[in-house]
């Protein structure tokens, strides 16, 4: 099973969740520094797939996490990095390639514009515009110091979302009953409130500043 970044770009999501579950985290971490870079992959189902291989045993939670989350790291450093030293012409010119355009472009700095770096963070959270905030941040000089925080802090959180939806989903997926264990329960727990803290107190800081 050997694909190329052209080929990953035309299959289907299942033949993706295949591609994973074959190469494990390897697979993961690959897929998603693609999927981030931009082509079109359904990024939150790959994640919520590798969950409930976590559930099914297949994979274990914190290392998909890791792997998830560095893939997700790589992806969104490389997009920063193109609109950094590539430039706008070039951006223009190839990123139709990857489904980046013009007017999508005019889009995420119009949030840039109205939300500032909390753009970074939230992007994440939106189909088709978190591999392009990046883009964006490096077109706009944004210095690294700036860009990486929130946009780090929004790998960890997404990654954490859906991988630990679908452990939690598996049950109902699988169509059987199924609980995490206790020690599993407070990691999670734990990860998800110090990331929803720390997400708060970003958004707090950027609209002060963008008040102030």
């Amino acid at each position: 099973m050997c694909y190329t970044y052209c080929e990953v770009s035309r299959i289907s999501g299942g033949e993706l969740v295949g591609f994973i579950h074959h190469y494990g985290y390897i697979g993961l971490t690959a897929i998603l520094i693609l999927g981030i870079v931009g082509l079109p992959l359904p990024d939150e189902t790959i994640l919520t797939a590798v969950g409930y291989f976590v559930y099914k045993g297949s994979l274990l939670y914190f290392p998909s996490l890791f792997f998830g989350i560095l893939g997700g790291l790589l992806g969104i450093t490389l997009s920063y990095a193109l609109g950094v030293f590539i430039g706008r012409p070039l951006v223009v010119r190839y990123g139709r390639y990857i489904h980046i355009t013009e007017k999508l472009l005019i889009r995420v700095e119009q949030y840039f514009e109205k939300y500032g770096a909390v753009t970074l963070f939230g992007g994440f959270f939106i189909p088709g515009v978190r591999h392009v905030t990046a883009i964006v941040a490096g077109l706009s000089g944004i210095p690294y110091g700036k860009f990486a925080f929130p946009s780090y802090l929004g790998v960890c959180v997404w990654v954490t979302v859906f991988i630990t939806l679908g452990r939690f989903a598996g049950p109902q997926i699988a169509g059987i009953t199924g609980r995490l264990t206790m020690t599993e329960a407070a990691w999670i727990l734990a990860v998800m409130a110090l990331s929803g803290f720390l997400g708060l107190i970003l958004v707090k800081t950027m609209v002060n500043r963008q008040k102030s």
